[in-house]
């Protein structure tokens, strides 16, 4: 599975939940991620930016994202604290 994320400027990170696109073998998925789904993709204890938390955790992230994938996506994918098992 081939998945192209943004370029972490484009995403949109105002409050609430971070907003973007990501590209799924070729298809656009329109993707949702909650604050509480980011701090458990980046696992860390210290301040940094919502911008720099999303490129830290895109690992995280990019694995869910593939995983929701897999079936056919109809609607967005909406990411939560509760995908990382936490």
């Amino acid at each position: 599975m081939n998945i192209l994320f943004p370029h972490i400027d484009s995403i949109c990170v105002g409050e609430g939940p971070i907003y973007f696109d990501t590209i799924v073998d070729g298809v656009t998925v329109n993707c949702v991620l909650t604050e509480h789904a980011l701090a458990a993709a980046v696992g860390i204890d210290q301040v940094i930016s919502r911008r720099e938390a999303f490129a830290f955790g895109q690992p995280a992230i990019r694995e869910i994202v593939a995983r929701r994938a897999k079936g056919s996506v109809v609607g967005p994918i909406v990411i939560t604290r509760a995908e990382f098992g936490l």
